[in-house]
């Protein structure tokens, strides 16, 4: 398996130098990570995934929503397996405006669908780990075979839990990161890099 991309020493590249909508300029502190790296990541990862699972009908990849929406229909076009599977959304609320809350909300859809299964969580960023920690407890009552994360961002040096992605994009600094998915107060999901804001 390859090594994730860590850009924990990287520096935010000045917003002028992208393709970023008006809006977004003045606010956003600097630009962490372009779509083209985050494409070619994306890609990676498939290739990492496609070669653990490529004959397996039991693969069900699982959404996380909302915020993982963009990385999961980009991951899952990057696939290449040799059977046909079948895939999943699950809903969870911790955030509000950008603060954490101590419980995580879980709301899984066709749970029936799980059982005996090979699940793959596809999570846009873990931090405390908290929200994947709650996944994979509620999991374990509808009897998958194996539980595993993808995780596209991660912010290894927040953990506050046992949590250790099977397939990790990049290991980010200590950021308040919006852009591809992310979000803050529901804004930013729709740039297609990552952004750096400061929320105080």
């Amino acid at each position: 398996m390859s090594t994730p991309t860590d850009i924990r020493d990287r520096e935010p590249y000045p917003v002028e130098q992208f393709d970023v909508k008006e809006t977004y300029r003045s606010e956003l502190d600097g630009i962490l990570i372009s779509r083209d790296e985050i494409r070619d990541e994306v890609a990676r990862m498939a290739r990492d995934i496609s070669a653990d699972y490529r004959t397996n009908a039991d693969f069900y990849p699982v959404c996380i929503l909302k915020g993982a929406m963009r990385f999961f229909v980009d991951l899952n076009r990057e696939l290449d397996l040799e059977v046909p599977y079948s895939e999943g959304i699950v809903h969870t609320e911790r955030y509000q405006d950008g603060t954490a809350s101590k419980t995580t909300g879980v709301d899984f859809f066709q749970e029936e669908a799980i059982a005996g299964k090979d699940v793959l969580f596809v999570e846009d960023i873990v931090d405390e780990g908290y929200t994947v920690a709650a996944l994979r407890d509620r999991i374990e009552k509808y009897d998958p075979r194996s539980v595993e994360v993808a995780a596209l961002f991660d912010k290894a040096a927040n953990r506050e839990v046992e949590i250790d992605p099977t397939y990790t994009g990049f290991v980010i600094p200590d950021e308040f990161v919006v852009g591809y998915g992310l979000d803050f107060g529901e804004r930013y999901r729709d740039l297609q890099h990552l952004g750096v804001v400061e929320t105080d």
